[in-house]
């Protein structure tokens, strides 16, 4: 099961060019976002003992 999570992103990170980037470099047709986002929150919160 998924469920969403909504959340703003600053501008000046430009996550979507340097993603965009990330995907041209590595030439994926498709990114997971929300499995990325996902995986980072979960060691950011493990590192921090959540």
């Amino acid at each position: 099961m998924r469920e969403s999570l909504d959340s703003s992103v600053p501008a000046a990170l430009k996550l979507k060019r340097r993603i965009k980037r990330f995907a041209l470099d590595n030439e994926l047709d498709h990114l997971p976002i929300g499995d990325i986002v996902s995986v980072a929150l979960d060691e950011w919160l493990t590192a921090r003992g959540f």
